[in-house]
């Protein structure tokens, strides 16, 4: 039926209008004139919700579609200021409830027969309006001796009619009277099914309050009032009053109780000179031609369906156009401690170890006083202040206005300082300006007014323009939904639509989306596993910007590869090569040389630090290796590491391996070692028997007269390099990262040699094991004894070969280069997000940049090695390829267990993973699950002993 309807006829601002209803003209008859704020003007209650809902959806509907009915010039003037009508859809006429002009009868109107009472007994009619602040106790108030009052009916011969308001009809008092004077025939409890409208001729005295019924009774000629206001000026009795109450209507006041019971005995006195006044001045429009009129208009109306009503733009402030560079405010009050342990104020020990705790929990403590005490404190604030949050501080920690003052200073500058734009956002609303549309931002927030703007014009000036809706400013808060009512009463809402974009899924979205606001919520970012446990190793503020800038580049969406060379390898290499260089211009070093193939992104990473530092300091990349460097460095004599467990023989397995180890052909081999011949015809060379190969090699005199020829020519082209690419005449220094320090040893006495003299070699390492010694100086970062040997894995992922020799070529001396297999999709990574974390790293401010670099990469190192189950370092570290050892064999770092690896294990050989637990972790369920069940059932056992012995017999 309603899609078939031309004319929708309503008698109030519908709330609900169902979808097939769009576009039909909706005529608007109003349910009474009257002197109370209505609509946009009703600021409180439970009616401010509804009011301000239905206006957020259906304002375009009010505007463009409504016809309205007005009954007097002052009433069109009332209900255009209250309504916000257009003037062009206005109807002026009486109300076809209060001058139809025939009879109508849907119930039995004998009322008085009803109760067997004579026709002479007169009619009274007590109707109260409905008060916000006592819908369900007014009775009591206003009827406290309901004996008193049927006796002085009694004796006035009066059938009083309570017509009691739908929302006040549950007010406990008034049930039990209901109860107990249902059956007294000097009461009625009217029944609201039934039209009251239906018997106003019948009534003789009406006894009103601020009720619009008062005027559609005068409207229908009743001609005795009296006004029953015991509760006039109170406190939350009821809305604001549009138009003077005393001066627009009429009739006995009473203000108490016994003043109402009086008017039973004075209702015929004359009232109609001022019944004319007020009627003139209330239904002047009405005539008996007003349902002509009405009828009329409504046919010759047409909805206007060009006028489009702008919309309004809200935008949430924190987490949507600034944010922290800490993400969380725990980072910020990580500052006030940190500046609070550094203060000559002498705080207790408790609160500058504890701060980051106490902070937010004396702000949760004045929120839950505030959410408890509204009435104790009579006071509908729910939003707290920046000032009480410190008071409760001060309060409970007994510190003096000095030290309070300070506090709020600090955390005032920490939040200025770590303020910043999300440039996005920010764009959205400067468009939206530009575009001439209303922007408004609205913020739940305990920081002042003042401070805020601050904030908001560091991040661009023009949002300090912009209508600020704060919570610590008004007292309300988005979360009741009283920010939003707030801002609609203050921007006057004409808008056809009203558009909400924020962070918080229940502030920003079901809260706003349950008002009739079209929410935008957006995700922010939020700490994940990697980046909780870095605030809580490293527990500073600076660990939480870090891991800030962690979850902002996660959130961009960045692929797996991008993730780990931005967040998880940066800390083992960035913080290392910002020290490194730090301390280099310290000692006025001129150049720092990074060598092939660790030094590759050690030397982007520097020349980013270089640059955001504007440092003077050169960077250069050389080529060399262990290979290219250990032999020809054997200068005078064979040196005992050179044949040691850790020197040119480690973890060689195959023969022509041992042959490239020791720089012989396969004759010169047999014929200086005939005794070791046998091993050309094995396929892996064991342990043992390595052992005693390197005890072969280290007594041999003609073996090491035969080294030293080697070194000699090899050395040759070597010292061409050195002297080609070093400048001897700057103060220098290499840039390495991890190992014993041997090959370093090697490299000094080529340099000496390739100078002609001895100097300082100044090398940098995250960690060696060697000491300074001499002119061969060692700078190391750390003493933290975790292995790096995973890093190393990572260094090697290039798309050549360590360097092993090298070749003229055009008149210079240039490394031969062999391409190898490697992770290029990581390896492109690794090449664009370390330096861009560098940049990063160097524009933060940091509490202490040493403290928090060194912090970092010890981070970085044991959460590779207490988490190693992480998909990350399953998918990214494990599956890298190098090879530690000289001459070993290039493998996967933590390769998957297989069964040929079991078989191998079991014949007495290796796994060959340098991580078993990492290799575990991406082995089939079934290995995994044997393994748990040896751990669990044998390891430890004489089983486990007998297997040992089993695998070295083999």
């Amino acid at each position: 039926m309603g899609s078939q309807a031309g004319v929708y006829v309503v008698n109030q601002n519908k709330e609900v209008f169902q979808p097939y209803l769009k576009g039909i003209e909706v005529l608007n008859l109003w349910h009474g004139v009257g002197c109370k704020a209505i609509e946009k003007n009703v600021r409180s209650g439970f009616l401010n919700e509804r009011v301000t809902k239905k206006n957020i959806i259906n304002k375009e509907v009010y505007r463009n579609y409504q016809l309205f009915l007005v009954t007097s010039p002052l009433m069109e003037k009332h209900f255009i200021e209250q309504c916000d009508l257009p003037k062009d859809k206005i109807i002026r006429a009486g109300y076809p409830c209060c001058f139809y002009p025939g009879k109508i009868k849907t119930y039995d109107h004998d009322i008085l027969k009803q109760k067997k009472l004579p026709e002479n007994t007169k009619i009274a009619v007590y109707a109260p309006t409905y008060r916000d602040a006592s819908a369900t106790n007014f009775f009591s108030q206003a009827i406290p001796d309901m004996e008193k009052l049927v006796d002085v009916l009694e004796k006035n011969n009066f059938l009083l009619i309570f017509k009691m308001h739908p929302l006040m009809a549950n007010d406990f008092q008034y049930q039990n009277i209901k109860k107990i004077y249902t059956n007294c025939p000097r009461v009625l409890f009217w029944d609201n099914a039934n039209d009251f409208y239906e018997i106003f001729d019948r009534i003789d005295l009406a006894i009103v309050d601020y009720s619009s019924i008062f005027y559609d009774m005068l409207a229908s000629g009743v001609k005795h009032f009296a006004r029953y206001i015991f509760d006039y000026g109170q406190e939350n009795t009821l809305r604001d009053f549009a138009l003077d109450y005393m001066e627009n209507t009429c009739g006995k006041i009473c203000t108490n109780f016994q003043e109402f019971l009086e008017v039973f005995s004075k209702a015929d006195e004359d009232e109609s000179e001022e019944i004319a006044r007020i009627y003139k001045k209330f239904w002047e429009y009405a005539d008996e031609h007003s349902l002509e009129k009405i009828v009329d208009a409504a046919l010759l109306f047409e909805p206007d369906e060009s006028k489009k009503l702008p919309t309004l733009y809200s935008f949430d402030i924190f987490d949507t156009l600034i944010g922290r560079s800490t993400l969380l405010p725990i980072g910020v009050f990580y500052h006030v401690q940190d500046k609070m342990r550094e203060s000559k104020l002498e705080y207790p020990k408790y609160i500058k170890e504890n701060f980051y705790k106490i902070r937010p929990w004396a702000e949760s403590n004045v929120r839950e006083y505030y959410r408890k005490s509204i009435v104790l404190r009579k006071d509908r604030r729910t939003e707290i202040t920046f000032d009480l949050i410190y008071e409760r501080i001060k309060e409970l920690y007994s510190l003096t206005d000095e030290q309070t003052e300070q506090l709020k200073k600090w955390e005032l500058e920490c939040e200025y300082e770590t303020s910043i734009p999300y440039p996005e956002k920010i764009q959205q609303v400067k468009d939206l300006i530009e575009q001439g549309e209303t922007v408004v931002l609205i913020s739940d927030m305990y920081l002042p007014k003042e401070f805020i703007k601050k904030l908001l014009c560091k991040a661009e000036p023009i949002l300090g323009e912009l209508p600020l809706f704060l919570s610590s400013d008004y007292g309300t808060q988005k979360t009741t939904k009283e920010l939003f009512f707030d801002v609609y009463h203050a921007v006057e809402c004409r808008f056809g639509k009203w558009i909400h974009y924020g962070d918080n899924k229940n502030a920003d979205g079901k809260v706003p989306a349950s008002i009739g606001i079209e929410s935008v919520n957006h995700e922010i970012p939020a700490f994940d596993f990697y980046e909780k446990n870095l605030t809580q190793f490293i527990a500073t503020y600076d660990s939480y910007q870090i891991a800030a800038l962690f979850a902002r580049f996660r959130q961009e969406e960045h692929r797996m590869e991008e993730v780990y060379a931005y967040s998880y390898v940066s800390l083992y290499w960035v913080p290392y090569v910002n020290w490194a260089i730090r301390h280099a211009l310290e000692k006025k070093i001129d150049c720092l040389y990074f060598i092939s193939r660790d030094g590759y992104h050690l030397k982007r990473i520097a020349d980013a630090i270089i640059k955001e530092k504007k440092l003077s300091i050169k960077t250069k990349y050389i080529y060399g290796s262990r290979k290219a460097w250990r032999i020809p460095s054997q200068i005078y004599e064979i040196d005992e590491e050179f044949f040691g467990e850790f020197g040119n023989f480690v973890d060689i397995e195959e023969y022509d391996k041992l042959l490239e180890a020791a720089s012989m052909t396969s004759e010169t081999f047999e014929s200086m070692f005939p005794e070791l011949a046998y091993l050309k015809e094995k396929k892996i060379i064991t342990r043992p028997e390595l052992k005693k190969i390197r005890e072969a090699f280290s007594v041999s005199e003609k073996y090491e007269q035969y080294l030293l020829q080697t070194a000699a020519e090899q050395r040759k082209i070597v010292l061409e390099y050195l002297n080609q690419e070093i400048d001897f005449s700057e103060k220098y220094a290499f840039v390495e990262f991890w190992g014993r320090g041997y090959t370093q040893n090697c490299l000094a006495r080529l340099l000496w040699k390739a100078a002609g003299y001895k100097h300082d070699n100044i090398f940098y390492y995250a960690r060696s094991i060697y000491p300074s010694n001499g002119h061969l100086i060692r700078y190391n970062f750390t003493g933290n004894t975790y292995s790096q040997i995973f890093i190393e894995s990572i260094f090697a992922n290039l798309p050549y070969r360590s360097v092993s020799s090298y070749e003229r070529k055009n008149g210079k001396v240039e490394p031969v280069l062999n391409p190898c297999d490697n992770n290029q999709s990581l390896h492109n990574a690794l090449e664009r997000y370390l330096p861009e974390f560098a940049t990063d790293f160097c524009r933060m401010i940091f509490e202490n940049e040493e403290s928090i670099g060194r912090s970092l990469f010890d981070f970085g190192i044991s959460f590779f090695h207490n988490n190693k189950s992480q998909d990350i370092f399953l998918q990214m570290t494990a599956s890298l390829y190098d090879s530690v050892a000289l001459y070993g064999k290039t493998r996967e770092y933590a390769p998957p267990i297989t069964m040929l690896a079991i078989i191998k294990w079991a014949r007495g050989g290796h796994f060959g993973t340098k991580d078993f637990n990492l290799s575990l972790a991406r082995s089939a369920w079934s290995y995994r699950f044997v393994w748990r069940c040896y751990r669990k059932w044998i390891h430890g056992t004489k089983y486990a002993e007998k297997i040992k012995k089993l695998r070295e017999r083999r």
